[in-house]
Formats: C-alpha cells, structure tokens, sequence
C-alpha cells in the first residue's frame, strides 16, 4: 500500500560551473533552498519525492568540443561521486527520495566515453537508478562530447541490459513509492522515450528540462501532457530557473513553467513563468489510485489494446544508424559530421516517401 504523498519539482538558479569545484557548491546552494521547499510542501502530506531538471548541478557549458580530453577530464563527474553524496545526505535528513541529472559522467564499462546521466538517489542515501539520455540533439555532443547508448547500442545492451533493449535504454526503478522513469531535456520532444518507460513498468516520469523558445510556445506544456496521457503516468517536470552571470545579472534561457501532470493529461501544480531565484512546484499524488485506473477495462486504458506487431513495422528500417562510435571515442568535428549525417538522414527520407519536399 502506498499513501498519497507530496512530490516537490526544484527550478534553482543556473550557475555555471567554471572549475570543478562549482558543482559541489551548487549542489550544496541548492540543498540549503531545498529545506524550506520540503517543509511548505509536507504541509499536505510528507514529502517522498524531490526531483531537479537537467543541468541544475552544473549549469550550461558552453566551451567544450567532441575530443577535447583535457576539458573532459577536468569536468568529469561520476555517479557516485562528490555531487550525489551531498544529494545523499539531504535524501537520508529529510527522508525521500531525491532525483537529478550530471552531465559528462564516467562509466567503467565504457573507458574514454561520458554520457548525461538521470539518477535517483533512496531515503537511505544510495543511488538506486542511473539511466543514460538515450536521444540528443546535435548540440549535445558536439559541445559536450557525450555518448549516446546508441553510438555503442549493441554492446551497451549487453553490458547494461544482460541483453535486454527495454532495460538498458528505458531502466525504470522498482520502489516503495512507485516506479520511477526519468527522461532528459531533449529526449521528451520524442514519445518513444515515454513509452519505453512506461512498457518497463514506469508509473511516475520524470522529464526534465527544455529551454526556449519551445517552453513560451507551449511544445514543454503540450508534451508533458501528452506523456501523460498516452501513458498513463504521472510526470514530474522541473525546468531551470534564471541564469546568474559573473556579475550577479540574471537572465532567462528557459521560460521556467516547472509544472507537473496527472495520469488524465491535467496539469495539477504549474510555476508561471520566469522567477527571480530559485523556486518550486509542488503536488500530492496517489499511486494506488493510478494503479486502480490502469487496471480499469474501460476505453481509456491504452495499454490493454496495444497491437505490438502492426506497430513493430513502423520502425523496420533503420533511420539514424547505431553504433556510431563503436570502435572509437567522439572526435573533434562531431558537429560538422553531424550535420552531414542528419542531411542524409532527410535524404534518406525523401527517397522512401515519408517527406515530400516542397516545390520551391
């Protein structure tokens, strides 16, 4: 049985780190506003669940280039590391779970990568969930030089899922307050993302994180709404705050609107717009009430119908092809290939009839 409990979505201040050190003392900035979050929120019911977005811990690195070893090196985290202790200690004081996300994370199994990866951290203080960003835009790892699991799949599969896709692409934790899935930035522009979750058992998402213009034009609102929905989940969708230059001055990159939604698509705690600092949204959810839905035979129980073949063929021919960096590290020039590779991409298609270019 799991009671109603409050869940607590953090939009802190972007400060970006310049040295190492940074991303400890962020960590411990946004420690100390957690505090208080936790406490007005457990007004309503004790607080379980305290989720950051993407990027909170270290901010928007801007200068670093696929192949820069010497910069990667110098910023590479590992989970655990330095960061997730801090984290650790907050989860075991206030006794909830805490989730966040580390750019730039070293992984034994796979020497000279780095990868963007969500983690979730218990009561007790363990990290219990890791799970890589799985789609990225071009950005991504031309500018941090990140791995996709993809650019290596089929040996990421067997190191991360013992063979099994679903499981190394889409790892959901299993605990006592329900299943949790997290889903990074970019990767929610994509409804596979949440699906994937979600057939691994997932019955809480988070998805962290989108900068603008996508957040003032309503894509952040309409696709976490729509995670839901299809899925059946709750999502939890913290978005940054403000950015803090060098001399204090505070500007926005992101739109804020933290919100999170319900199992129907309704949105049920919302932050407007942009704030001066750190702030957060807060709700309470029921998970014995979504698992009494999703076992409901009524026409809004999507999984129940779902005609897996018919849909397996959709995705027959590769589009974007895998294991890109197989046999070798992300090299200086990621973007400028990227950007011929993802031309090809649209080639490709052209040629079988899924776009049609326009006349002019």
């Amino acid at each position: 049985m799991v009671d109603p409990y409050a869940v607590v979505a953090l939009s802190p201040r972007i400060v970006t780190m310049k040295k190492r050190e940074d991303a400890i003392e962020n960590t411990k900035r946004i420690c100390d506003f957690m505090d208080p979050a936790v406490m007005v929120a457990s007004t309503e019911a004790p607080v379980k669940l305290v989720v950051l977005p993407e990027m909170a811990i270290q901010g928007m690195p801007m200068d670093f280039r696929a192949g820069n070893r010497e910069a990667h090196e110098r910023f590479a985290m590992d989970v655990p590391g330095p960061e997730t202790e801090i984290l650790a200690q907050k989860a075991r004081q206030l006794n909830t779970y805490i989730a966040a996300e580390l750019l730039m994370v070293r992984d034994e199994d796979f020497p000279g990568h780095l990868f963007n990866v969500a983690f979730l951290i218990s009561p007790e203080g363990e990290v219990v969930y890791k799970r890589a960003k799985a789609t990225s835009d071009a950005y991504e790892g031309g500018a941090l030089g990140t791995t996709n699991p993809h650019d290596i799949y089929d040996e990421w599969v067997e190191k991360k899922g013992n063979g099994n896709a679903l499981d190394a692409i889409f790892p959901v934790a299993k605990t006592e307050i329900g299943n949790i899935g997290y889903i990074i930035c970019h990767e929610g522009a994509y409804p596979e993302i949440s699906r994937g979750l979600a057939m691994n058992g997932a019955e809480i998402i988070i998805r962290a994180t989108l900068i603008d213009p996508q957040v003032s034009n309503g894509m952040w609102e309409l696709q976490n709404r729509a995670h839901a929905m299809f899925n059946q989940v709750y999502v939890v969708s913290p978005n940054l705050g403000p950015q803090v230059d060098d001399t204090g001055h505070l500007y926005d990159l992101f739109g804020g609107r933290s919100m999170i939604v319900d199992n129907k698509g309704r949105v049920v705690a919302r932050q407007e717009g942009l704030t001066g600092g750190d702030s957060f949204v807060s709700t309470v959810i029921d998970v014995e009430a979504l698992r009494r839905s999703r076992m409901l035979n009524g026409v809004t129980n999507w999984f129940k119908d779902l005609r897996t073949e018919q849909y397996a063929a959709i995705y027959e021919r590769p589009i974007y092809e895998k294991n890109q960096y197989a046999k070798e590290l992300p090299q200086e020039g990621w973007l400028a290939r990227e950007d011929v590779r993802r031309a090809g991409n649209i080639d490709k298609l052209v040629e079988r009839g899924v776009l049609t270019p326009p006349s002019a």
